[in-house]
């Protein structure tokens, strides 16, 4: 008997439609689209998908988010046809880096504080 594949991921996918923006030293910035989204990573779609090996880091930006002007730092897991699989490494605001716990915690107050 065959068994059918279990999710495998760690962090389920959500459907989410975004503009966003990539950005790399190699290609410059490309706009291109979200459509799945994790509590760790990212594909996006795009005509003009870089060809980037696996494990190079270019930097995101959700630029229909409430805050635009975060950037996230990730790494390249997967290219093909014209998608990019991304891991979400940390993010930066203002200059400073800061960790996805950080940006969970904040976005947890921020929360708190609209239903309260």
């Amino acid at each position: 008997m065959r068994m059918f594949n279990r999710e495998r991921r760690q962090h389920p996918r959500h459907s989410v439609d975004s503009n966003v923006r990539v950005s790399h030293a190699s290609f410059g910035i490309v706009d291109a689209n979200s459509r799945d989204i994790s509590d760790r990573g990212v594909c996006i779609y795009s005509d003009q998908v870089p060809q980037l090996p696996k494990g190079a880091h270019i930097n995101l930006q959700f630029l229909d988010s409430a805050n635009p002007d975060l950037l996230f730092n990730t790494r390249v897991v997967r290219v093909y046809d014209q998608c990019i699989g991304l891991v979400i490494v940390d993010y930066e605001y203002n200059g400073q880096r800061f960790s996805l716990d950080t940006l969970r915690e904040q976005w947890e107050l921020a929360s708190a504080d609209v239903y309260t």
